[in-house]
């Protein structure tokens, strides 16, 4: 068995949306402020399914991860977001082995 640290072999246009958007959040100060003063707002004209809307607005990591984010943007984001280590590791084991490499 080969491991994988992607979930995706070619992520999808949705994961595109979802690493863009931790992207910005990340290194935009202005793009920070916007998405946290209200989430679902800022994200409401990305390409994105109800799924990655929910996962982004409330910050469920392994869907997050599921759906493709990429997992240094994640992890980034995490750490911005001051998510203690145990947790951001307990969401990521949630989504079990089966579902990725």
């Amino acid at each position: 068995m080969t491991a994988r640290n992607w979930v995706q072999d070619i992520p999808s246009q949705e994961a595109y949306a979802i690493n863009k958007i931790l992207f910005r959040v990340q290194h935009d100060r202005d793009e920070e402020v916007r998405f946290f003063a209200d989430p679902a707002t800022y994200i409401q004209s990305s390409v994105l399914s109800d799924k990655a809307r929910s996962a982004l607005t409330t910050t469920d990591v392994g869907q997050l991860y599921l759906l493709g984010a990429n997992p240094y943007l994640l992890r980034a984001y995490c750490l911005q977001l001051r998510m203690p280590e145990p947790e951001y590791l307990s969401a990521l084991r949630a989504v079990g082995d089966d579902n990725h490499g």
